[in-house]
Order: structure tokens, then sequence, then C-alpha cells
């Protein structure tokens, strides 16, 4: 049995690592049961249960469960998200929450008797972390016993989740911030060129980039920039940076060489690297504060950053790949995870379930967080509770497929996508060619999975 001090600060210094790393790219936090349509009221109503007949003799009241919750969100913000929806339709159940961005550490690791029964985070990072305090535990057959309807997720969703877990199903997807293309609609009436549509290819949008690159009364305007760091990781051949069996580099290779050569031929247009910044995360910023940058490849939930309400913009679905059909990037899920230490399996999932059912999605879609169920009034819902969306086309958050992504090495840790994407940013540079770079970033890869097996020993 693993010690469940040890157990615990690992949690939680993880989770910290992992919220200050998702609140760099985003503010974006919400979370199937055999409900009924889903309602408009963004408030449960618990059910009715109509008085027995005096023939009938009625069900016995469930047990109380108390049932402990960790995460990265508010407290109120765990209220309004999580909490209402559960306790609503199993009024046994008692959520308790502990929040890792708001607790002291030093108080943590005198408290020697809690773990978590539930864990709301992010995909890859809280799962390694599971895997290496051996505190994950396979859903599959709870899952088949009816508490969870799996067909009502997008099949791309359930394929990432197993495929984090070996084939197995650890957790459940809650949101997604795949990525989009924001555009500056006055740069394109400056240059009299077409705005971007949802449904272009790669190729249609490096036409269009050219149109709207070049000065006009004065300014040097950019046709495209990307957060190339997320486009990487998030990319829609579903590649690995990391083999998940060997904990080998897996970028050299065709796959990763057609997406280097996609995306690094942007920055090539005459006029398109001036003023570029050696971070992507300031490329975007430069968008919505200097406005001389027509195009931004971007996680969705960027529209969130102060300034962008000063931006006459709008967004359309991200490009694809002409032959790939219709798939595009990976939604990148947040996700709830059962812990093999609760002692109440079922009623954890039962909360769960309850956080992924079309009610409580459908509150969270209105208030801007992508969902990975396939119900279409939730998904047309999205944004409709937040002024700043309002007239946006928020529907290409939805307008192509989303590609599963790959399995996960379940105890490396390192930060494979910025190493790729530094190497990337050479290409950009000029300073090495697209296969210089991914031999670079090969040897770069394989010799932070030494330095991190070496630190374990």
């Amino acid at each position: 049995m693993i010690h469940k001090s040890r157990v615990f600060s690992a949690l939680i210094a993880s989770m910290l690592l992992l919220t200050v790393i998702l609140s760099a790219c985003s503010k974006n936090e919400t979370a199937p049961s055999s409900s009924p349509p889903a309602s408009e009221s963004a408030s449960p109503s618990p059910s009715v249960t109509p008085s027995p007949s005096p023939s009938e003799t009625p069900s016995p009241e469930p047990e109380p469960v108390e049932l402990s919750v960790f995460g990265s969100i508010p407290e109120d913000a765990f209220e309004s998200q999580i909490n209402q929806w559960v306790t609503a339709k199993h009024p046994n159940i008692t959520l308790n929450y502990l929040c890792s961005c708001i607790l002291n550490m030093p108080d943590l690791k005198a408290q020697k008797d809690i773990t978590p029964d539930i864990l709301f985070g992010a995909a890859e990072g809280d799962l390694r972390m599971l895997l290496g305090s051996n505190l994950q535990t396979d859903l599959t057959t709870l899952s088949d016993s009816g508490i969870v309807d799996l067909n009502r997720f997008d099949p791309a969703s359930i394929a990432t989740a197993k495929n984090f877990s070996g084939g197995k199903l650890y957790g459940l997807p809650e949101s997604s911030n795949p990525m989009v293309l924001f555009y500056n609609k006055d740069v394109f009436d400056k240059f009299n060129a077409p705005y971007p549509t949802d449904g272009m290819t790669w190729d249609q949008l490096y036409e269009l980039a050219k149109q709207v690159t070049g000065s006009k009364d004065g300014v040097k305007y950019r046709g495209i920039s990307m957060f190339y760091r997320f486009a990487l990781l998030s990319n829609e051949f579903s590649l690995p940076i990391i083999d998940a069996e060997s904990g080998k580099a897996a970028v050299n290779n065709d796959g990763w060489k057609r997406i280097f050569d996609n995306l690094s031929r942007f920055y090539k247009i005459p006029g398109n690297q001036e003023g570029y910044e050696r971070d992507s995360g300031l490329e975007l910023n430069k968008f919505y504060e200097q406005k001389n940058i027509a195009m931004v490849l971007s996680l969705s939930s960027s529209y969130k950053r102060p300034g962008f309400e000063e931006l006459n913009w709008d967004m359309v679905a991200a490009p694809t790949f002409e032959d790939n059909n219709g798939i595009g990037f990976q939604s990148l899920p947040t996700m709830i995870y059962v812990t093999d230490t609760a002692a109440n399996k079922e009623a954890a999932l039962q909360a769960v379930n309850e956080l992924l059912s079309d009610e409580a999605q459908l509150a969270a879609a209105k208030e801007g967080k992508p969902t990975h169920l396939l119900n279409e009034e939730v998904r047309k819902a999205f944004g409709a509770n937040v002024p700043l969306l309002e007239g946006k086309n928020v529907s290409a958050i939805y307008y192509n497929k989303f590609a599963p992504s790959p399995a996960i090495h379940p105890t490396l840790t390192l930060n494979a996508p910025s190493i790729l994407a530094y190497e990337f940013e050479k290409v950009i540079l000029g300073e090495l060619s697209v296969e210089d770079a991914l031999k670079s970033a090969e040897t770069e890869l394989d010799k932070a999975v030494e330095m991190e097996l070496a630190s374990k020993q």
C-alpha cells in the first residue's frame, strides 16, 4: 500500500505544475448520464419521486457517501460547475473539495489521511501522476454496467481516453480546448481581401495569408502567426512526440517532416516574419495588442485574453490537410479520473456521470466550455452566455472532426512539446533545415529522457 502522504504530496505537486502550465495558455476550465433531454435552465432540478401507493413498499434510501475531489478550479467555481449537479441528483453524495491552486503545501504534507476519490484535471499530466502513484482504476466494467453511456461522446474523445490508458478507461473527457483560426477583420478590409472561411485547406490558407501580408498606410502587416507549440502537440495526424512504449523520441520521420514543412512555409512568405517574436505566446499577444497580424492559429480559449475585446475579430475552423478526410487538430481534453483508493467507486462514477450529463454540459457550454458530447443542442449553445462571443462563428470549434490523441508514455514527464517547438523555431528563423531540426529534436528529446530517468534512480 502506498503511503498516503507521499501519494498526496505527489498529487498536489503535479497538479500545481499543471495549473501553471495550463493557465499560461488558457483560463478555460465542466463537466453521461442517462438523463432526459437537456434543460435550458442553468441550475439542476432534483428529480421528484412520486409517493408510493399503499400496496407498494418504498425503496430504501441510498446510504450516505462522502467523496474527496481534487482539482485546480477555485472553490466557488467548484460549487457551480460540479457540486450542484451531483447533489441535485444524488443528495446522499457529499463532495469534499480540495483545490490545488489555493492550498498550502506545508499544511498538505501534514495531512496524512487524505487521498482523492475523484481527480478533476488535465489529461496527460494527471494520468501520469496517477500511474506513478498506482492510483489508477479501470472504469470499463462500471461503465458497461449502465452508469455511463459512452455512445454519447465524440468517438475521438473516447479513443483519446483509451489511448492514454493502453486501451483501458481510467477517466472520461469533460471539456476541451481545440485549435481555431482567429482573424482581424480590419486587416482584411484594408487589403480588400476575403475573410477566411470554415473548411479551408492549408494550401488555401497559405494563398490567403499572402494576400494580407504587406504594407498599408505606412504600417507593415503580417498575414499569419501561430501558437505552434500547441499546433505541434495537437497535430492532425495523432503523431506522438515520445513513443509510448520505448520512451524514445518519435519525431524524426516523414509524418513530422510533413507537419514542419507545412507550418514553416507560412513564416517564409515575404514580410510575414518581420517583427517575429521568439515565443509563440508573445506572437498571440501581438495579434490583439498591436493589431498588425491578420490571422493567428491558437487555442479556442484565447479569446479570453485581456485585449481581445478591443479587436474586430471572428474565428473559423482551423485548416485541414486536403487528404486527411476533414480531420482537424486534437481536442486537448480535460479529464475526470476515479482513483483506485475510492472506497465507493460506483458512487464516484455516478458523481462523474452527472458532471457529464446533458444538463451540466449544456450549462457549461453556455459559459464557453467546449463539450465532448455529440449532443447538437449542447454544441450549439457554446458561448451563449458570453458577451464577447455574441455574433461570433462559434460553431467553428466543431466544424472539423477531432483527431484522437496518441498513446502516452506512462511515467515520463518531460516537456516534450516545448523541446520540439524550440527546434521548429530554428526552422522559422532559417537556422536549421526541417531535416536537421527534426534530427536535433530527436537528440534533445532523448537527452531529456535520459536525464529524467537518471534523476529517478
